[in-house]
């Protein structure tokens, strides 16, 4: 399974990139990233087909555990995918300490 961490996505260019967000809407609502695509684990089954083969995915939760699950699913579907580590809690983390 491919990994990025969160410094990997908040330098990675959102338009050549799907940054799949599994967290429930609530969540997503308050507080995303700009670009991503909410597509709660609740609902993905449903979502899959929707998720574009032409770029990378990047594909994240809230601790990034759930999101190794989606990754297996979309590796074994073909698709240039990548989970990641540590989740939005992570990606959070990182923005703070880089902004200081």
């Amino acid at each position: 399974m491919k990994k990025i961490t969160a410094a990997e996505l908040a330098a990675a260019d959102m338009e050549s990139i799907t940054l799949i967000d599994l967290r429930e809407p609530s969540e997503f609502a308050e507080n995303s990233i700009a670009g991503s695509v909410n597509m709660p684990f609740s609902e993905i089954w449903t979502c899959l087909s929707e998720v574009p083969d032409h770029k990378p995915v990047y594909v994240m939760c809230r601790t990034g555990d759930i999101s190794r699950e989606i990754v297996e699913i979309l590796e074994d579907r073909g698709y240039d995918v990548y989970n990641v580590e540590g989740g939005f809690a992570a990606y959070t983390v990182y923005r703070a300490v880089s902004e200081g």
